[in-house]
C-alpha cells in the first residue's frame, strides 16, 4: 500500500543510480508486455542528473530502493505548441518521466505521485498541469484519467515510436 505525500522528497545527486535502476526495471517490464514506450537510451542519465540539479526530480525511497519518481517543471516540448489545450490562462506545470518500480506497481504509488504533483503545482502557483502518455500503455492512461486529467486535442511522437503519446491536462484547484 502506498505511503503518504510527505514521503516524497526532492531527489539528490546520490539518488541518480536508484532512479535509473527504476527506469531500467520499468523499461524491461514494459518491453515484456509489448509496450515500446521507452528504450534503454531513454530516460537518459545526463538529463535526469540535470533535472535533479535543477530541483525538479522527486523520489519515494523505501529500503534503499526508488519506489517511484516524478519530474515536475514548466518545460514543454516544442510539439506541445501544436496541441489544442483547454487550460491556457496561466502557468502550466509539466509532468515528465513518472515511474513506479515494478515491485511496487499496483499499490497506489502512481496515484500518490499525481496527488503530489497537484499539491506542488498549487503551492508554486501553476494554474494547470500538462503531460503526455504513450498510447500503447493502457495502465498509465487509465491512471491519469482516474486522477482527473482530461485528454487534450493533439498528440506528440517521441523516441521513434509509431504510436502517439496522448496529451493530458488538468486544472489546478485554487
Amino acid at each position: 500500500m502506498a505511503g503518504k505525500i510527505s514521503e516524497i522528497q526532492k531527489a539528490q545527486v546520490g539518488d541518480l543510480p536508484l532512479i535509473m535502476e527504476t527506469f531500467i526495471a520499468c523499461t524491461s517490464e514494459m518491453r515484456k508486455q509489448g509496450i515500446q514506450q521507452w528504450d534503454y537510451t531513454y530516460p537518459e542519465p545526463g538529463q535526469v542528473l540535470n533535472d535533479i540539479k535543477e530541483g525538479a526530480v522527486f523520489i519515494i525511497k523505501k529500503n534503499n530502493r526508488c519506489i517511484g519518481t516524478i519530474t515536475l517543471d514548466d518545460k514543454q516540448d516544442k510539439q506541445y505548441k501544436e496541441v489544442n489545450w483547454t487550460f491556457n490562462g496561466g502557468k502550466s506545470m509539466v509532468i515528465h518521466r513518472m515511474a513506479v518500480h515494478p515491485l511496487a506497481q499496483g499499490e497506489g504509488y502512481g496515484k500518490l505521485l499525481c496527488q503530489f504533483a497537484f499539491n506542488f503545482a498549487k503551492l508554486k502557483g501553476y494554474s494547470s498541469i500538462r503531460l503526455d502518455a504513450y498510447s500503447g500503455n493502457p495502465v498509465s492512461n487509465i491512471l491519469y484519467q482516474k486522477c482527473g486529467f482530461e485528454v487534450a486535442e493533439g498528440f506528440c511522437f517521441f523516441h521513434g515510436n509509431l504510436k502517439p503519446f496522448i496529451c493530458y491536462e488538468a486544472p489546478v484547484e485554487s
